[in-house]
């Protein structure tokens, strides 16, 4: 082992690719993707995860989150803040 510095050494980030899905009531995708879809399209930026909400008029909508794990994570944060503003 050299250039050991006590055995503690950095590991290599995993290129994982992660996808979450959550159902969601109408009025809480309304507030997600805000008017003209400027809120969903500011997540996508911020968060670089990939965000598809399903269509249709039925009272629960599924919200699909693809990326990595640090992008799916930021993306969910966000969300979550908006769904508590309401």
């Amino acid at each position: 082992m050299s250039g050991s510095d006590g055995g503690l050494e950095e590991e290599p980030e995993l290129s994982i690719t992660l996808t979450l899905r959550m159902l969601m009531h109408g009025k809480e995708v309304g507030s997600i993707i805000g008017k003209k879809g400027e809120t969903v399209k500011r997540i996508r930026e911020q968060s670089s995860a990939r965000i598809t909400i399903s269509e249709g008029s039925c009272p629960e909508r599924i919200t699909t989150i693809t990326g990595s794990t640090a992008a799916v994570f930021h993306a969910v944060s966000m969300i979550a803040f908006k769904l508590d503003e309401v």
